[in-house]
């Protein structure tokens, strides 16, 4: 996917289907290393993420398998404790995933960047520490992580408290604790629908795990898991994105296979903006007004508004025609995430950022060349272009493809005059 030509203006009805999550995808994939044996997982999205996540293990040696209804077979039993290539490594932010579940069983783990989306700095501290508390040791030559446990040793259980609820090290600590020995406490643990994915696949793997009050999880860990079969929860990210195609261009989206329970402040936000909500089981009905508020959201670890649904809303904002008043964005979780900016003020938007807020003022937008900055960044860009009048052109668009599965299928099907290239 090199380039996304968008012909705006065009009221979006019908129905999508929402696939699989990605951010849910990535962690358990590598989670199976820990198995030793074979997973089949159900609804796995085929976008250039979990592709890459495939590729990663395939050359760590497991045996893929692409069944004819869909289902994905991973045989992790031929995986072997090498590094894998840096430039599949450093090209998704999810390899970091194979820390937590090579250590656990292997007892040592390599690896050279862990890439994705450049918001700034996004460390790993809360990882390493969590690893060391769990009795590993770390090791750096050049720029490739080693972590190893000293020749006699295992990983054994400890209590956690994770500075601040992150994703990445929620989920990583979780996959080490389930193959310690003893009990591990985690602490102020992220609590996002994908984090509580990956703890009902540890489970079904046979993992012990306890969700305590708060942001606790226990887990008593045990010398081996199995391999299961897992169905991929529905993504949450492209379930906002779809709401706010259709609030951007007023029109009426129902979305399909989705988890409304999953989306509470997203749902809030739409609703304070003067859209109607209907919420089925498995199904959302957004309607648009025609003219809409501007709010003031703050993003923040679940239930709080999802920092990866930021650039989209903000798109939203900037809708002249539609929106009323002035929005403002406070980001509390990625630093710089605010660089899509720029390609919207190309397109006509009013924006002022200053530190970690960002305001934005309804402008007449009109298409023009544009470029993804990055995956949820070009996302609010194709948004500002269904809006815009006029014909836009998105390039670097592989950067939208790494979230969206049929990405043109599915807007054509709703009635947007779009055409990806590459």
């Amino acid at each position: 996917m090199n380039k996304i030509m968008v012909v705006g203006g065009k009221r979006l009805f019908g129905e999508v289907k929402i696939g699989g999550s990605k951010n849910a995808a990535l962690p358990v994939l590598f989670a199976g290393i820990l198995t030793g044996e074979s997973c089949v997982f159900e609804n796995l999205p085929r976008i250039g993420d979990v592709l890459l996540a495939l590729e990663i293990l395939r050359d760590l040696g497991a045996r893929i398998r692409f069944l004819h209804g869909g289902d994905v077979v991973v045989d992790y039993s031929t995986v072997r404790p090498v590094l894998p290539p840096r430039q599949l490594t450093e090209a998704i932010r999810g390899s970091v995933y194979l820390l937590g579940s090579m250590l656990g069983r292997f007892g040592k783990a390599m690896l050279a960047g862990a890439g994705g989306c450049d918001f700034g700095s996004r460390p790993i501290d809360q990882h390493l520490r969590g690893f060391g508390l769990l009795g590993a040791r770390e090791e750096r030559e050049a720029d490739v992580l080693h972590l190893f446990l000293p020749q006699g040793e295992c990983l054994r259980g400890t209590r956690i408290a994770l500075a601040m609820p992150s994703v990445g090290a929620s989920a990583n600590l979780l996959m080490a604790a389930s193959v310690a020995v003893g009990m591990t406490v985690i602490e102020n643990a992220a609590m996002e629908p994908h984090v509580l994915s990956l703890v009902a696949f540890l489970r079904e793997a046979g993992a012990r795990i306890d969700m305590g009050r708060g942001r606790r999880i226990s887990v008593l860990g045990k010398e081996r898991l199995h391999g299961c079969r897992f169905r991929v929860i529905p993504d949450m990210i492209e379930a906002g994105t779809y709401l706010f195609a259709g609030m951007a261009t007023g029109g009426e989206v129902r979305l399909l296979e989705v988890d409304p329970s999953h989306l509470g402040a997203v749902l809030e936000v739409l609703r304070e903006m003067g859209a109607e909500i209907r919420v089925g089981n498995e199904d959302i009905l957004l309607k648009a007004p025609e003219r809409y508020r501007n709010v003031s959201v703050r993003t923040g670890p679940y239930p709080a508004f999802p920092t990866d649904l930021h650039p989209q809303l903000a798109a939203l904002f900037c809708i002249g025609g539609r929106a009323k008043g002035r929005g403002e964005i406070r980001e509390t979780v990625w630093q710089q995430r605010f660089r899509y900016t720029e390609e919207l003020v190309r397109m006509g938007a009013r924006v002022g950022i200053e530190e970690d807020r960002a305001t934005f003022l309804p402008a007449m937008l009109s298409g023009t060349a544009v470029r993804s900055p990055d995956l949820r960044g070009g996302a609010a860009l194709l948004l500002a272009a269904l809006a815009a009048s006029g014909r836009s052109e998105i390039t670097n668009a592989a950067t939208v493809g790494r979230g969206y599965e049929h990405l043109e299928q599915k807007l054509r099907g709703l009635g947007a005059e779009v055409r990806i290239f590459g």
